[in-house]
C-alpha cells in the first residue's frame, strides 16, 4: 500500500479508536457528570468533546475537503449551552462520518499540500498528525475526568482487537 493512503487508513483507525474511548467514558457517566468541572478554570468532558470536534473539522476535514472554515473556536469553551450525551454522541459520529469521508474522497498525493491553519503553516499531513495527537491528549483528560468523578465504579476499557471497534 501506498505510504500516503497507509498513512490516512491509520488515521481513520486512530480517530475511531479514539472516539471509541470517549464513547465508553460517555455511557458511565450521566448528564450532570459530562458537565462537571473539578475546577472552574478547568474543561468538563463535554467542552472537551465540543473542542475536540471543532479541532478535527478545521484541521483535518475542512483541509482535505477544501471546505469553508467557520470555526468559532472560543465558542466551543462556553458551557452555557450543554448538549446533551446523545446530542454529544451524535456530533462525534457526525465528525467521524465527516472525517471517513474527507479521507477516503482525498487524494494522497496532496499531503504535502501547504496550508495556513490559524496562522500557522503546515502541511495536511501534518494538520492531520497534529489534529490526532491532539485528540489523543483530550482522550486522556476525559478519561482521567471520568476516573474522578466514578472512583472504583470506573469501568476500565479493554482494547478491541482491529476490525471490532464498533461505535454505540
Amino acid at each position: 500500500m501506498e505510504l500516503g493512503k497507509s498513512f490516512l487508513e491509520e488515521s481513520k483507525y486512530r480517530l475511531e479508536s479514539s472516539f471509541i474511548r470517549i464513547f465508553h467514558c460517555l455511557d458511565q457517566l450521566n448528564e450532570r457528570q459530562i458537565w462537571w468541572k473539578p475546577d472552574e478554570r478547568m474543561n468538563s468532558a463535554g467542552i472537551l468533546i465540543k473542542h475536540i470536534c471543532g479541532n478535527l473539522k478545521q484541521w483535518t476535514i475542512i483541509q482535505m475537503n477544501g471546505s469553508e472554515d467557520h470555526r468559532k473556536r472560543d465558542e466551543e469553551f462556553k458551557d452555557e449551552k450543554k448538549l446533551s450525551k446523545a446530542e454529544l454522541i451524535n456530533l462525534l459520529k457526525g465528525i467521524n462520518k465527516d472525517f471517513i469521508s474527507a479521507a477516503e474522497n482525498f487524494n494522497p498525493a496532496r499531503l504535502s499540500e501547504p496550508k495556513s491553519i490559524q496562522g500557522y503553516k503546515v502541511t495536511i499531513m501534518t494538520a492531520v498528525f497534529r489534529s490526532m495527537t491532539h485528540l489523543e491528549g483530550h482522550v486522556g483528560q476525559i478519561i482521567m475526568l471520568t476516573r474522578l468523578q466514578l472512583g472504583e465504579q470506573y469501568k476500565i476499557y479493554s482494547q478491541a482487537k482491529a476490525g471490532e471497534l464498533k461505535a454505540p
